[in-house]
């Protein structure tokens, strides 16, 4: 069978055109969002494979079964008062650019938490921040610094209490070990990070094309901090950080109360800061398997059975995840948006929707 000449070169040595439009699909099809629920659900599957393998899935039934309905109650209502302390931080962060009601924080809030419910690796930020933005007449960018500033301020506050915790009633572990590690380079990395911003500015590279442009995003982004540069705005994110956190350890508890687990504060807290440490892995939506590994890792170091930890795992995630999906779900039926709105505002690229 013979072959063009013509047709077999171009094939083995495509034109710098054809390269960038192969380079386009292929960077296309990764960021499918059947390519990304793929790959979360495959992270899942292992994490939960793993899980799974070492427990009592029956005696896990028995122990959700024989749970105080008191307790789930009382966990249910402190996810309720956690959800308003965040909604009000949120409002508060969002001042300086805009006068949000606390309804709508909370509501645009939620949306963002059932958004995390339905799409892989965590998009219901990114969505937030632009459906959010949208609604209150302000740039995605300002919005999304807003968030940034959230996630920050609680990702170091879980560190510290999980090195705390761990170092009071886990000295030794592993998990211990790693807040310790992931802490060390936290501080190294913001560190690094003031260092290099200091040398960039002083270069003047950011005066330049593609720099002044750079420049201006992280000016956007960098206005969702406005409230930090007072030292009462400062204090006042820093206390609506704590507080919330410490009603989550409290909810936590409430869950250990009703399967009468052997459990101090303390152990709450490494637990919960465990468990949110997990939800920064990728994974499939609802952070599904990584979390249940996480808590029945952090319950074995603290002498829980393999199958009392999945049930107190299973049951902190649902009263956790589920009604404030179901808030949102309801706020997002209330607002008239889709899920498709919600899909498509997280993958549309920030920079390119902020430009107002």
């Amino acid at each position: 069978m013979s072959r063009d000449p013509g047709a077999w070169e171009g094939s083995a040595s495509p034109d710098p055109a054809a390269r960038r439009g192969l380079a386009a699909a292929a960077k296309g099809a990764w960021r499918s969002p059947v390519v990304r629920l793929i790959a979360g659900l495959a992270i899942s599957v292992v994490f939960l494979a793993v899980t799974v393998s070492r427990v009592d899935l029956g005696e896990t039934a028995r122990a959700l079964s024989n749970a105080a309905p008191g307790g789930i109650v009382l966990a249910i209502a402190l996810v309720l008062v956690e959800l308003t302390i965040r909604a009000e931080r949120w409002r508060i962060l969002l001042h300086p650019s805009a006068a949000v009601p606390l309804r709508s924080a909370f509501a645009y809030l939620t949306i963002g938490y059932f958004a995390n419910a339905v799409l892989p690796a965590r998009l219901g930020d990114p969505a937030r921040a632009y459906l959010a933005g949208r609604s209150f007449g302000i740039s995605s960018l300002v919005t999304l610094g807003t968030i940034v500033v959230e996630r920050v301020s609680d990702a170091l506050t879980i560190l510290l209490v999980v090195l705390l915790a761990g170092i009071v009633v886990a000295p030794g572990s592993q998990l211990a070990g790693s807040a310790a590690v992931l802490t060390a380079l936290a501080v190294v990395g913001a560190v690094a990070a003031v260092v290099v911003g200091i040398v960039v500015l002083r270069s003047g590279l950011l005066d330049r094309g593609l720099g002044r442009r750079l420049r201006a995003v992280v000016a956007r982004v960098g206005e969702g901090a406005a409230v930090l540069r007072r030292p009462r705005g400062a204090a006042l994110i820093l206390g609506l950080t704590i507080l919330p956190f410490g009603v989550a350890v409290c909810t936590f508890g409430a869950v250990s109360g009703a399967l009468s687990l052997p459990l101090d504060p303390v152990q709450w807290a490494f637990v919960l800061g465990v468990l949110a440490l997990s939800t920064a892995i990728p994974a499939a939506p609802g952070s599904l398997g990584t979390y249940e590994f996480a808590g029945v890792t952090a319950l074995g170091i603290l002498g829980i059975g393999s199958s009392q930890a999945l049930a107190a795992t299973v049951l902190i995630h649902v009263i956790a995840a589920l009604p404030p999906a179901l808030l949102g779900l309801v706020a997002t039926l209330v607002l008239h948006l889709r899920i498709a709105d919600i899909e498509a505002a997280g993958d549309t690229p920030i920079g390119a929707a902020a430009d107002r």
